[in-house]
């Protein structure tokens, strides 16, 4: 410790702390009061057990370790006594930031970090660079803080690390334009550093001042920079938001705030042109037959920056942009190649003007392609984009190089994270189920998950595929999971079907568990309508381990009435079980009871209500939605859950599942007349037990909806609903709010992990465009 900070001061308060529960959490962090004392105490091993701990712990996804903003001050406190400053500020740069953890309470977090930023700016003046920096990046994440401000300000004449000054600007940009403005204005020149001259342009423009030629000029020489051979970038990150490596620079952000809050203040033409100045400037028209090592590949993946965040945000700019996008996709280097096949991918059909650039990765014709490495995964993306947009002349080339072509693969049968998710997508064709067979026969390693992915394929092509009967005969072993249902859909109405029966059936007869037997059975029941197979089977499935008995129950949905006998264990399955399977929980529950439903049908709603309101009452939203769900299917007979929903308005994961349960119970909305019939409403005990409650007045419910079409919640289903509370159609005031978002040119907010929310989009857009008929 120093004089000016002694341990006492540093923990002074520590003894009064009455200290959250520490969650699930291991090792020292379950003593939060004992690990910052270990902190600052002299014992190196006690010091390095509580910096694992705190750092495991603080940084856990979930649950949230809620000690964590009591032990922030304390922390912050360490850091400027100098006592493991590095290490600690990295912590509490990890917990402001949240390290792309999914946190509920990362603003609370964020917040508290902010609160320590005054005690913590007098490391702006330490001698090591790397604390600095780290510094900065905490008062960017923290908000307007003018203290914080006026210290950059004082630093600014003294910095002489060039990389440094660049971040200064942008923290003090976060913390004051106004200040940051000013400090901006006399560092435009062209004898300053690029990234400096970046950072300024954007902080006056932040600032609103008036966009001119010295800031243009300033903007486009940082995009252009980079001809020598040692501006390379020399760090590869993983991009959250687009679920990919990237070879790039730290400051490259900068360029894209620019050129949004352009857009945003100015309209797009102004960025499309900023965007267009810099392409040009860099003599990107060469670079796609240049060396890309004299600095063209820096250059382009710099425009990519650009074009990515104009056409992530705004919906006019793949029109303007597909173009410059498809000459990025004939680039010469090969990282510039990947990352602009993949922003075509997250395009989607607005990217479809791209696709003969595309279609020449695919083939391995672009300049400089080898055919080895990273050439093939590159082919495999592209011809997998053009899956996805259904070209036809990707059949062919999947067909010619199905063994290596995974990704593709994936995409044409609706697993791959970059498809639309419609299931399959690729049409008949002779030569690709011949190359289908080819591979079940001879599996290549390259393309390991082959055989599960062709039974999708060959199952949606039907009896058309039936060549390949007797490959999914020999796969009826190695994939119990997937083959069954490709053999039943293949041999449905063939000659083949009485022999494929007694595949399946054998394949039955050979399964050691219930698991495996499950599959086989189903796909009897659906090429034969038996179905005694498959209630014994489904019967075996919920007497064993957890996930076979979570499968069974799922089957047991699937059989509807015929699963009549499956109803007394179902029942058993209704609340959380005690011993044996602890893992089996609400969301389990609610699973048996949907499955309750379906074969008991309204006769079973009384003996799920205590189940549906356990689950409309816990923590995880994805059970609460399927809960509100399943309510609503229920209908008039849960009403007495009426207010078990109103909670679930508070999270966009549940708001339109919670809408739709309201609108099914009679009552639960204030000025809207249920469709429920006073019959089907009176014919159940219980079910007009939502007149007891306090019901939600439909302008609620209808800006519930609207926010959720919105904020891009499952829209087709709120516009449903919308037209619902309207009588069956849209009413007037609810159109006139469709207009606009449909006419807005901004994308709506998005999750950072998403790598659909485009096509998203593009699905909403079509969706609202529907709705009103446009």
């Amino acid at each position: 410790m120093t004089a000016q900070h002694s341990t006492d001061q540093i923990l002074a308060g520590l003894e009064e702390e009455i200290w959250a529960p520490t969650g699930f959490v291991h090792g020292t962090a379950e003593d939060p009061a004992g690990t910052l004392r270990a902190l600052a105490s002299d014992d190196d091993e006690a010091v390095r057990e509580a910096l694992s701990s705190f750092w495991h712990s603080m940084r856990a996804r979930t649950p949230a370790y809620s000690a964590t903003r009591q032990c922030v001050p304390y922390l912050a406190r360490l850091c400027a006594a100098g006592v493991y400053t590095e290490t600690l500020l990295e912590l509490l740069h990890s917990v402001a930031d949240g390290e792309d953890q999914p946190r509920g309470d990362q603003d609370e977090l964020t917040a508290a970090v902010a609160t320590q930023v005054p005690a913590l700016l007098p490391l702006l003046a330490h001698d090591d660079p790397d604390i600095r920096r780290l510094l900065l990046r905490i008062i960017g994440l923290s908000g307007p803080a003018r203290a914080a401000a006026e210290a950059i300000r004082e630093r600014w004449p003294q910095e002489s690390d060039e990389d440094l000054r660049s971040e200064l600007l942008s923290a003090c940009r976060a913390a004051d334009p106004g200040i940051a403005a000013d400090i901006a204005a006399g560092e435009l020149g062209a004898e300053n550093d690029p990234e400096v001259r970046l950072a300024a342009a954007l902080s006056l423009v932040r600032d609103d001042a008036p966009w001119t030629d010295e800031l243009a000029a300033a903007a486009t020489a940082w995009a252009t920079a980079g001809a020598g051979a040692g501006s390379e970038p020399g760090e590869r990150w993983f991009d959250t938001s687009t679920g990919e490596w990237k070879d790039t620079d730290r400051e490259d952000t900068a360029f894209q705030d620019l050129l949004l809050l352009l857009a945003d203040r100015d309209g797009l033409p102004l960025s499309l042109s900023l965007l267009e100045t810099a392409r040009t400037a860099g003599g990107a028209a060469a670079d796609t037959v240049g060396d890309p090592g004299d600095g063209a590949g820096f250059r382009a993946r710099r425009m990519l920056s650009g074009i990515e965040a104009l056409c992530g945000e705004f919906r006019p700019a793949p029109a303007a942009l597909t173009g410059p996008l498809a000459e990025l996709v004939a680039h010469a280097d090969p990282v510039v190649r990947g990352r602009a096949v993949a922003m075509v991918r997250r395009l989607g059909e607005e990217g479809r003007p791209a696709a003969d650039a595309v279609l020449a990765v695919a083939a391995g014709e672009t300049p400089g392609s080898g055919g080895e490495g990273d050439d093939k995964e590159a082919a495999d993306d592209a011809l997998a984009l053009l899956v996805a947009l259904r070209d036809p002349r990707a059949v062919p080339l999947l067909a010619r190089h199905l063994p290596h072509s995974r990704g593709a693969l994936e995409t044409a049968v609706g697993t791959s994270p970059w498809s639309a998710r419609r299931g399959v997508v690729v049409p008949f064709d002779a030569a690709l189920l011949a190359a289908a067979r080819s591979l079940l026969r001879t599996p290549d390693r390259r393309n390991y998950g082959a055989p599960r992915h062709l039974c999708a394929l060959l199952a949606a092509w039907g009896p058309r595929a039936a060549p390949a009967l007797p490959e999914l005969y020999e796969l009826l072993s190695k994939e119990p999971q997937h083959a069954p249902g490709a053999v039943a859909a293949v041999a449905a109405g063939t000659p083949d079907a009485e022999v494929a029966a007694d595949r399946l059936r054998a394949a039955a007869d050979r399964a050691t568990s219930a698991y495996e037997r499950m599959p086989a059975a189903v796909a009897l029941r659906e090429l034969t309508d038996e179905s005694g197979l498959l209630v014994a089977a489904v019967r075996a499935g919920l007497d064993e381990v957890l996930y076979s008995k979570r499968a069974a129950v799922t089957r047991a949905r699937d059989l509807g009435p015929d699963g009549a006998p499956l109803l007394p264990r179902l029942r058993e399955l209704l609340t959380p079980e005690t011993s044996g399977d602890a893992g089996w929980d609400w969301g389990d529950c609610l699973g048996a009871a949907s499955a309750t439903h379906a074969i008991h049908g309204r006769e079973a709603a009384g003996e799920l209500l205590p189940t549906l309101s356990a689950a409309l009452n816990g923590r995880d939203d994805r059970v609460r939605d399927a809960a509100a769900r399943l309510a609503r299917r229920i209908g008039a007979p849960a009403a007495a859950l009426a207010s078990d929903i109103p909670p679930l308005f508070g999270s966009m994961t549940t708001l339109v599942s919670a809408c739709g349960a309201l609108l099914a119970f009679p009552g639960a909305v204030v000025g809207h007349d249920s469709a429920v019939g006073a019959d089907e409403a009176n014919d159940v005990d219980g079910a007009d037990a939502a007149d007891g409650v306090d019901g939600v007045d439909e302008e609620t419910v209808t800006d519930a909806l609207l926010l959720a079409v919105e904020q891009s919640g499952p829209v087709e289903e709120a516009l449903g609903l919308l037209r619902e509370l309207g009588g069956g159609s849209l009413a007037p005031q609810v159109r006139e709010r469709l207009r606009e978002l449909a006419g807005s040119p901004r994308r709506p907010p998005r999750h950072p992990y998403d790598l659909q929310w485009i096509r998203k989009d593009q699905e909403r857009l079509a969706a609202l465009r529907t709705a009103l008929s446009l």
